[in-house]
């Protein structure tokens, strides 16, 4: 990242077709299907306004990522929300099917889901896309994607190349450490690839690009924080389960877990002693969700809990 500061000050995109050559070798499509953007987050509002622009309706589940419905409230965009399943808390795309409208010009779909973790099994995912994609865009967000190690979970990013209104987004944010940097990408057919870079706003540094590209080819250190995430989530799993505390098996870098109190509380108890845990995810104001620091964080995190709750 240093040493592209040395043309930083020119337009030229430097490292950005690189950059997608790389990710689409690691995934196995064409450059041509891959955007670059200041972070996922650009493309679920760029795909927010879309559906402002077109006088349709968003679908998501509830709760989920906020990104997309919260920009789509701003612009005064409708949003049907069709509550997580009550036994795994999961996505209901049964429920989603169901309650389908031909105004709905969106469907969003965080996959893990945020702030529960849960994952939609890959050939019931498949099938939704390529039914629903018939009838309106369907966004797959993938944010948390190299931490899934369910089996059930597959990425939908060669549908998304194959299918019209499919299209897949993912973060440098997570796993490569990105969230104040800015990098991600989305994958789909060109048409609609070209439909929201015209319609995007920022722009992407020189900077950012040669850091993710020098990030995503470092296998090492992605392994790396694969293996620390999972000692810290076994952490908190052992906690949770000597104290017989609900939660949700993670396949991201968080976790959800039952306190049967208020979250006000929650949030004020462990804030005394310098832990901010996430914001109230209604209906679940009994539940918290936690990310995963360090493993040592942990250790402090569990200390805490046995403290405050226990």
């Amino acid at each position: 990242m240093n040493k592209a500061y040395d043309v930083s000050h020119l337009y030229s995109g430097s490292g950005q077709h690189e950059l997608k050559e790389h990710i689409a070798a690691v995934e196995g499509i064409s450059a041509k299907n891959i955007s670059i953007g200041s972070g996922s987050q650009e493309f679920l509002t760029v795909m927010a306004l879309i559906t402002k622009l077109d006088g349709g309706t968003v679908m998501a589940a509830n709760p989920t990522y906020h990104d997309l419905v919260r920009y789509s409230g701003w612009v005064g965009t409708d949003i049907k929300w069709i509550d997580v399943k009550k036994d795994d808390m999961s996505i209901d795309l049964d429920a989603m099917r169901a309650a389908y409208t031909d105004d709905i010009k969106i469907i969003y779909l965080c996959n893990p889901n945020n702030p529960i973790p849960t994952v939609l099994h890959k050939e019931k995912l498949r099938e939704f896309c390529i039914e629903m994609s018939k009838k309106c865009y369907v966004l797959i967000d993938e944010a948390y994607h190299e931490y899934v190690t369910d089996p059930n979970y597959e990425s939908m990013a060669q549908l998304a190349v194959e299918t019209d209104n499919i299209l897949v987004t993912r973060t440098a944010s997570k796993i490569h450490g990105f969230a104040g940097i800015r990098i991600g990408f989305a994958f789909a057919r060109e048409n609609l690839l070209k439909l929201i870079r015209q319609r995007i706003t920022g722009s992407i540094s020189t900077a950012s690009v040669h850091g993710a590209l020098a990030s995503y080819k470092d296998i090492e250190n992605i392994d790396f924080v694969i293996r620390k995430n999972k000692e810290s989530l076994d952490i908190v799993y052992n906690l949770f389960e000597k104290h017989n505390v609900r939660y949700i098996k993670s396949n991201a870098n968080f976790t959800f877990f039952e306190t049967g109190i208020d979250f006000s509380d929650t949030k004020e108890r462990f804030l005394k002693h310098g832990i901010d845990v996430g914001r109230p995810f209604p209906p679940f104001l009994t539940w918290c969700r936690v990310s995963t620091s360090k493993p040592e964080d942990m250790k402090y995190f569990a200390e805490i809990y046995e403290k405050e709750f226990t």
